[in-house]
Formats: structure tokens, sequence, C-alpha cells
């Protein structure tokens, strides 16, 4: 499950996602937002949480391109 705080990895099978995160990961999480209970086909209405990387950059990301490394 994903909660602030926690320290996340960015994880995608498509590689040209992957490659843009090979010097952010890993990062933790400083936001979440659960999205809509109801599905939507709406991007804004999905669970997404703000994460500072380890580079220094802030991203948005739908938390099913993050794998959980700690919840601490």
């Amino acid at each position: 499950m994903i909660r602030k705080g926690a320290i996340v990895n960015f994880y995608s099978t498509v590689a040209s996602f992957q490659e843009d995160y090979q010097n952010r990961n890993p990062g933790i999480v400083v936001a979440h937002n659960k999205g809509s209970s109801s599905p939507t086909k709406h991007p804004w209405d999905r669970e997404s949480a703000y994460v500072l990387w380890a580079n220094g950059e802030m991203t948005k990301e739908h938390t099913s391109y993050l794998e959980v490394l700690s919840n601490e």
C-alpha cells in the first residue's frame, strides 16, 4: 500500500518508461491521492502520489507504477 513517507521505486515493463527513472530511483512519497471510489476514464481521478526522487526531482505518478520498498 502506498502512503506518505513510503520509499518507492518507479517500475514499468515498458523499457522507454523505465529509462527516465534510472537516475531518479528511489524516492519518497510526500503526498498521496486515493482517487475516485468509482471507476472512471479520467486520469485525474486515479490513485496517484507525489514523489521526491533521489536526484532532487519531484513528480506526480500513478501508483500502479510505484513499487514500495519500505513503508517506514
